[in-house]
């Protein structure tokens, strides 16, 4: 062995260390347990190599036993892999129209909630804070909803008639609240009382409807005159090759379908505009003339 001082080579017998005079029964038992620990060690290093090696050859073989059998057995096994498969499609499927409905839920509550809220806030500012003329509500409650109809109908697409059925929910909603702060600051009944006031109720409730329906419009069809390319309705496209000539394919079918699309696009969000205006002014253009 070597002395742990001066590291030279002494015999194992020897108790202290004739090169340096050190010492070395305390350091017998230590070097003694360090020499056992490495012989065990090497010994179990030994084991498991073995083992390791005797594991990896039955693998071997089990793998050349099993590869005839894979050419045939393959294509079953892809088989019951691919039904699993199949399902968890059909979950995420679902998962996502799920979020995709959550997700619409949630823009009609982001937009038609601030309208209805900003409708019954014009209502109590414009007739008894400052007193205005009910014109000038008539107006606000045409030019509000717009641009909400707008939002709603840019971020969710293809949701028309949705939209448009709470659009009127919504007006009937916003009409109400209106009837009912006109009652409690006026000490009147909240329902109307006469044919009178029930047409003017229901001339702002059409109004508001409308103009909802006036923004969803512009929403879902302002964004088609940007696509180039668009392909037209298939209503557009059957009146189109009825009554225009045919003579060079279908390029001039196609252009004339386009066309009537646009101009029906571009002429609807006009009209239920304007049909709003006058649902809202109409009493008061009459008491004019």
């Amino acid at each position: 062995m070597r002395c742990p001082y001066c590291v030279t080579e002494i015999s194992d017998q020897a108790l202290v260390c004739p090169q340096c005079t050190r010492e070395l029964y305390l350091f017998k038992p230590l070097l003694a347990k360090i020499e056992q620990l490495e012989q065990a060690i090497g010994e179990q290093a030994k084991s498991a190599v073995a083992d390791a090696e005797a594991r990896i050859a039955a693998l071997e073989a089990q793998m050349a036993a099993l590869k005839p059998l894979t050419e045939g057995g393959m294509q079953v096994e892809l088989v019951e892999k691919t039904e699993p498969a199949a399902s968890a499609a059909d979950a995420d499927g679902g998962s996502e129209a799920d979020s995709r409905a959550q997700g619409y839920a949630m823009g009609l509550l982001q937009t038609f909630l601030p309208s209805f809220l900003l409708l019954v806030a014009a209502h109590g500012v414009l007739l008894f804070v400052y007193d205005l003329k009910p014109l000038y509500l008539r107006i606000a409650t045409i030019l509000i909803p717009v641009p909400f109809g707008v939002l709603l109908a840019i971020y969710y697409r293809g949701r028309f008639w949705k939209s448009v059925g709470v659009a009127f929910v919504t007006a009937v909603l916003a009409v109400w609240a209106m009837l009912f702060v006109t009652a409690t600051i006026d000490k009147v009944p909240v329902l109307p009382q006469d044919a009178r006031e029930f047409r003017e109720v229901m001339e702002y409730i059409v109004s508001i409807g409308l103009a909802y329906t006036t923004g969803v419009m512009l929403g879902e069809f302002l964004p088609a005159f940007r696509e180039k390319g668009s392909k037209p309705h298939r209503v557009f496209l059957l009146v189109a090759r009825a009554v225009t000539p045919d003579e060079e394919g279908t390029l001039g079918i196609e252009k004339a379908a386009k066309k009537i699309d646009k101009m029906i696009k571009a002429a609807t969000p006009a009209a239920t505009g304007a049909a709003s205006v006058y649902a809202g002014i109409k009493v008061f253009l009459g008491s004019m003339g």
